[in-house]
């Protein structure tokens, strides 16, 4: 460093020393300004706490439309894919991981957008804001997966089927939706590629499945699948039961950030 470098770095340094001083002398009028905005807020009445359900009402209004576009499109996915499949009760597993794929970006919305913090900083816990979107993604796929189910029984079976067709639509949605809670429960920084991996990895499993080992859509339904559908039924509802209680003691249940 030569002398000019020097001389140069002295002046900026007094001259921040010297905006110090200045600074400091307000210092006291600073002081009673906050004094006076903070009296001027415990004057102020608070407000009553959203109840749950006007809650989800804000936050179907701003989710509605992803909502619908994303579980459209997966219906007329399984639609199509039911359509040119081989009728066979083996197949519908195949594609209803799309349900719990629809799901995701709704779920994770905040950690696209970068939103995770404000998300944080609301009256309302993340636990809070996850159910609200939980419920209303979950409205939308017991809907969607209602017409799937009628359209399954019209075109692969009769009700005698109707135990089996529920049975292979239900299990493979609810291990999809408790590892998709797990992760956000994890709070993960890359959870939603993972869900997607996740849900997409599902269809490919269970793809591979009925070619390898189709005895296994054979067993009745009180063997494999029925146990399969009590086991992550337990799991399922264990996780909800976690978002329900860390609602109550206000916490987040792993936002996602």
């Amino acid at each position: 460093m030569n002398n000019r470098q020097l001389k140069k770095r002295l002046r900026s340094s007094l001259q921040g020393m010297i905006r110090q001083e200045q600074d400091f002398g307000r210092k006291d009028e600073t002081i009673r300004l906050c004094g006076e905005i903070m009296r001027g807020q415990t004057a102020v009445p608070a407000g009553p706490r959203l109840g749950f359900w006007q809650f989800l009402a804000g936050v179907f209004r701003f989710t509605w439309a992803p909502i619908v576009l994303f579980q459209t499109g997966a219906l007329l996915l399984a639609g199509l894919f039911l359509a040119g499949a081989p009728k066979e009760l083996r197949y519908i597993p195949v594609y209803v991981p799309l349900f719990v794929l629809a799901v995701i970006p709704v779920l994770f919305q905040g950690q696209y957008f970068g939103t995770g913090e404000l998300e944080a900083a609301t009256r309302s816990s993340g636990a809070q804001i996850v159910l609200a979107k939980l419920v209303l993604s979950g409205a939308a796929n017991l809907v969607c997966m209602t017409v799937l189910v009628l359209l399954e029984v019209r075109l692969l079976g009769g009700r005698s089927d109707l135990g089996r067709i529920i049975l292979y639509c239900l299990v493979p949605y609810l291990v999809c939706a408790t590892v998709l809670l797990q992760l956000i429960r994890r709070r993960e920084k890359n959870g939603m590629p993972r869900a997607v991996a996740m849900s997409l990895g599902s269809c490919l499993f269970w793809r591979l499945s009925s070619r390898v080992a189709p005895g296994l859509y054979e067993v009745s339904a009180a063997g494999i699948w029925a146990a399969g559908f009590a086991v992550f039924l337990v799991f399922f509802a264990r996780e909800i039961y976690f978002i329900v209680k860390a609602d109550k003691e206000g916490k987040m249940y792993g936002t996602v950030l």
